[in-house]
């Protein structure tokens, strides 16, 4: 085989992000300031607006700015070993097509996708700078994402610790206008490519009814994708919320996850919420460590197990439960998903259920994307290539859910992007906190 292989993460889903790492200039960014507003007009007509949100992490043009030059040459990219993957490693090998002609293949891309399996709908390929990009969780812009309504660009996500986060944008705003002009989607984006130049927003906050002005210079930043909070139930029981946005960064993640663990342990929760309302995935070494820290009475048990195909059995792995210093001993988890969560994050709920009753392992929202399957990095030099290499098994044998991982019973909620993530009053979290209260989401 040609293609150089290096063997280094096991990865279940990744997302595009480009940019380079945080600069060390000083910026005039300016902090929400509000007011009441006179008027709640705007109100009325932007929240009778149907408001279809989509996964931020498929919009890259607000959250991402490309700030690398276009290449003048083409990477080039191993033909022949791309092949060869497919022929051997690959879940489905037994099914790709013989004498194959990949000769006049231009784009890495275009091969995978004629080669893959008709089930396979996630193997792809990125450059070496975009991997890195992503992995080090480092991105260029403002760091949010919006979607027009007709009073302006409703924020949907924002990126914790990115520029817009730090001057206190917050999801549920309605950017009106920008330096002076009315704000869309497409304005926005625009003043997003002028990394440097300081941009003025005016913003309506919907549920405290007051105008808004900031000021946020498009840079590049890096970010953090995990944030935990203590919160109370209606009927004032102590709560824990995580959000975890991916599984890719490592160690980054990791030490992520233990600052907001470290709390958990202090305010001995025994309830937790896990927001992966848009992680799409990410490694499985991370997946691993998070359910470590979920229960602490199955150490040594089996976590999942990588299953490859027949031909490469000898790359099967299991993950055991580790403790750690503040691992919980959870009585309840209560996840909250859409069809953006994926992979890594099925792999949590479905790992966790086999330990916790039915009701204490309750996913609201929305059923989940279903990629019960994993791919491992290899690279020629220029590329990486991420092709399906093996199944996600929990402790029973279980990984058939490709059409994504079911709901508990009457927990169909919105996912509600007029309130912050970790809001109490946001639909998802207030049904999981009712449903910790009541056994139920409505």
């Amino acid at each position: 085989m040609n293609l150089r292989i290096t063997v280094l993460t096991a990865t279940l889903l990744l997302f595009t992000a480009c940019g380079g790492g945080s600069s060390s200039n000083t910026y005039k960014d300016a902090q929400m300031s509000c007011q009441p507003a006179t008027t709640s007009a705007i109100f009325n007509k932007s929240s009778s607006e149907n408001l279809q949100i989509t996964n931020p992490n498929n919009e890259p043009k607000i959250l991402i700015v490309n700030t690398a030059p276009l290449l003048v040459t083409p990477l080039t990219f191993d033909k022949k070993g791309i092949y060869e993957l497919f022929q051997t490693e690959y879940y489905w090998a037994e099914e790709t097509a013989e004498n194959f002609d990949y000769s006049a293949y231009t784009s890495p891309q275009t091969l995978i996708n004629d080669l893959k399996n008709s089930k396979d709908r996630w193997s792809f390929s990125m450059t070496k700078e975009e991997y890195e990009n992503v992995t080090s969780q480092k991105s260029g812009g403002f760091g949010f994402s919006c979607q027009d309504l007709s009073t302006g660009c409703h924020v949907t996500y924002v990126r914790i610790d990115s520029p817009a986060d730090k001057v206190g944008l917050k999801r549920g705003d309605i950017i009106t206008h920008i330096d002076e002009k009315n704000a869309t989607h497409t304005t926005i984006y625009e003043q997003g490519q002028e990394l440097e130049k300081l941009v003025n927003f005016s913003v309506i906050r919907k549920n405290s009814n007051e105008k808004c002005n900031c000021s946020i210079t498009p840079r590049d930043y890096t970010f953090k994708v995990a944030k935990g909070k203590i919160v109370h139930t209606p009927n004032n029981e102590k709560i824990g919320y995580f959000r975890l946005d991916s599984f890719m960064g490592a160690e980054n993640i990791v030490t992520q996850i233990d600052e907001a663990f470290d709390n958990f342990k202090k305010e001995n929760i025994k309830k937790l919420v896990i927001d992966l309302r848009y992680n799409g995935g990410g490694s499985v070494s991370v997946a691993s460590k998070l359910l470590d820290k979920l229960i602490s009475t199955q150490e040594d048990n089996e976590q999942f197990t990588l299953a490859w195909n027949d031909d490469f059995k000898k790359n099967n792995e299991t993950y055991r439960f580790e403790k750690a210093n503040n691992t919980l001993n959870l009585e309840q988890i209560l996840f909250l998903t859409t069809q953006g969560s994926a992979s890594a994050s099925e792999l949590v709920i479905s790992a966790i259920q086999p330990y916790l009753s039915e009701e204490n392992v309750v996913v609201i929202g929305e059923k989940t994307h279903g990629k019960p399957v994993g791919m491992v990095r290899k690279t020629d030099g220029n590329y990486y290539y991420f092709l399906i290499n093996f199944v996600v098994k929990n402790s029973l044998g279980f990984y058939d859910y490709f059409e994504g991982l079911s709901l508990t019973t009457g927990c169909d909620i919105d996912d509600d992007a007029f309130h912050e993530m970790g809001d109490t009053e946001e639909l998802m979290l207030k049904a999981a906190l009712l449903y910790i209260d009541t056994g139920s989401c409505k």
